[in-house]
């Protein structure tokens, strides 16, 4: 694989790592401003959201993946 597909895959997986993280922290902040429960609340109560996401940007990135090895 050249070195040009390499890079934009790892630069793939920071931003969709990135955009994981920043859902997680916003949805559970959110959560818990609103339900006034504790982390652990906020957390189960958000994990429908911030999950799908991080399914979401998986599935992204292996797409990609394969889409770039086999357009080669």
């Amino acid at each position: 694989m050249p070195e040009e597909k390499k890079k934009a895959i790892k630069l793939l997986a920071f931003w969709l790592f990135g955009t994981v993280v920043i859902v997680f922290a916003a949805i559970t902040a959110y959560i818990a401003a609103v339900a006034g429960g504790g982390i652990g609340t906020a957390i189960s109560a958000g994990l429908p959201i911030w999950g799908i996401t991080a399914v979401a940007a998986i599935i992204i990135f292996v797409g990609y993946y394969l889409y770039s090895r086999r357009k080669g």
